[in-house]
């Protein structure tokens, strides 16, 4: 495999147009395609990065904890023992600081040659003009070697803008023991959810559902997509209008102010991802929203509760499971870079099969596959937590090859920026149980507040 996507990229890098950024900048290849040709014949990987010619590329990477900074630490140096020539120069950064850094970058022309990249950040950094297309990689890499929707998921107007590196989708986790105790069925609908949750939630000892509404992250937003889009209604539309008004959303709304009076933890108003995470990874919280991650949360926390955790796919009222909500955070290259060729090699040298399906074993279930090579693998099943749970990693790969972004029901927009970035939603949900605001009056308040976020986004 690496020789021939080397005798391909060889063959591709000789036309100059593949090197048109995002923004119609143009990269500039590090030798003419003749030699790159010359090279090739006497070693296909020379035309990629083995010509001699000292190359350092700069790699911003978000993976800041524990075994996966270690393993993109080992995957760098394996890369540069194999390619001694090439120097790759390693930062690593939270999501926040990595928003900040490529933006300051962007007007200092400071920007690296690669990195990791989340949905929210690659729309703005495609409208800034900075994308390296990533097409000529996956040309030669073939049309089949990413699963289809979340290349998709990435895709603006045939150009690639990244690559998927790991997905997950949401589903409904859910206590069993819990539900058997107070002989409760797992709900499939969402007034059997809100029955559930009454039935069961006895704060403070146990809690039902989880509803963070904390303005300063995005719980509200990916969950009422979550509850929405099983019933196959977006919040926002395909002409990028805010769709919070629509009768089905008003309802979803309501069930979410309804579940946190009905048990969910005080103070959840003011919590985060991390503080929402909490409840269920401790044992104090029934049902939570989220992915694969959730198994890995609770080994960590609360070990003695694996063997009671579940998850079923979202609902919608009456049962129906339409569309999932999905995400990945993906690889992607700079257009500013001096050596696209070491760029594209590089990246692919991620997805090497054996390597790749490592990586995703550092996080089972919650890293889920991006090429069909490692979705096909049996190894890559026969990983003994990914066995435990096969029943809910089915389900999260269902989402994955079904799924969408949030707020991204019909491609990739900005306008999507406004559901993540702006606490809207967040904002909606506390107007509603602090001030006892009417669901209709606080969705047409929220929708106006989107709608503005949106023009302004979509300039």
């Amino acid at each position: 495999m690496k020789k021939l996507v080397a005798l391909t990229l060889a063959a591709l890098f000789a036309c100059s147009s593949l090197f048109t950024g995002c923004g119609g900048q143009q990269a500039q290849t590090s030798e003419p395609a003749s030699q790159a040709s010359s090279d090739a014949a006497a070693d296909p990987l020379a035309a990629i990065t083995d010509d001699g010619t000292p190359k350092t590329i700069t790699y911003w990477h978000t993976f800041t904890e524990g075994a996966r900074k270690d393993y993109i630490d080992q995957l760098v140096a394996d890369y540069m023992e194999e390619h001694p020539n090439v120097t790759i120069e390693v930062e690593v950064y939270p999501w926040n600081v990595f928003t900040q850094k490529w933006t300051a970058g962007l007007a200092a022309g400071t920007l690296p040659d690669i990195s990791s990249v989340n949905p929210d950040n690659l729309f703005a950094i495609n409208q800034a003009g900075a994308c390296l297309p990533m097409n000529p990689l996956v040309d030669a890499l073939g049309e089949d070697y990413f699963l289809e929707k979340p290349l998709e998921n990435f895709t603006v107007d045939g150009q690639v803008l990244a690559l998927p590196y790991y997905l997950h989708s949401y589903v409904l986790w859910y206590r069993k023991d819990i539900l058997e105790q107070a002989n409760v069925e797992v709900p499939t609908n969402w007034q059997e959810l809100l029955d559930a949750t009454k039935a069961i939630a006895d704060p403070p000892n146990t809690y039902g559902f989880t509803i963070a509404m904390s303005k300063n992250d995005q719980m509200c937003a990916q969950l009422l997509s979550c509850f929405t889009k099983a019933a196959g209604v977006p919040l926002i539309t395909e002409d990028n209008k805010g769709n919070l008004t629509d009768p089905t959303v008003m309802k979803a709304l309501q069930l979410m102010a309804d579940l946190y009076k009905a048990g969910s933890p005080e103070g959840s108003v003011n919590f985060g991802l991390s503080e929402q995470n909490d409840v269920f990874f401790q044992g104090k919280s029934t049902f939570a929203f989220g992915s694969g991650f959730h198994i890995n949360g609770v080994q960590q926390n609360a070990p003695d509760l694996l063997d009671n955790i579940a998850a079923v796919p979202f609902f919608g009222p009456e049962g129906q499971n339409e569309d999932n909500c999905s995400f990945v955070i993906g690889l992607m290259g700079w257009n500013q870079t001096e050596y696209p060729e070491t760029v594209y090699d590089f990246m692919r040298f991620h997805y090497e099969k054996e390597r790749y399906i490592d990586f995703l074993h550092l996080i089972p279930g919650g890293q889920m596959p991006a090429t069909t090579e490692a979705a096909e693998a049996p190894e890559f099943y026969d990983e003994p937590t990914i066995q435990k749970f096969s029943t809910e990693v089915e389900y999260i790969q269902e989402g994955i090859e079904n799924g969408t972004f949030l707020g991204m029901d019909y491609g990739l927009t900005p306008a999507a920026a406004a559901l993540t970035s702006q606490g809207i939603i967040e904002e909606c949900l506390q107007d509603m149980v602090l001030n006892g605001t009417p669901v209709e009056q606080a969705a047409q308040k929220a929708n106006d507040k989107l709608n503005a976020a949106i023009d302004v986004l979509m300039g």
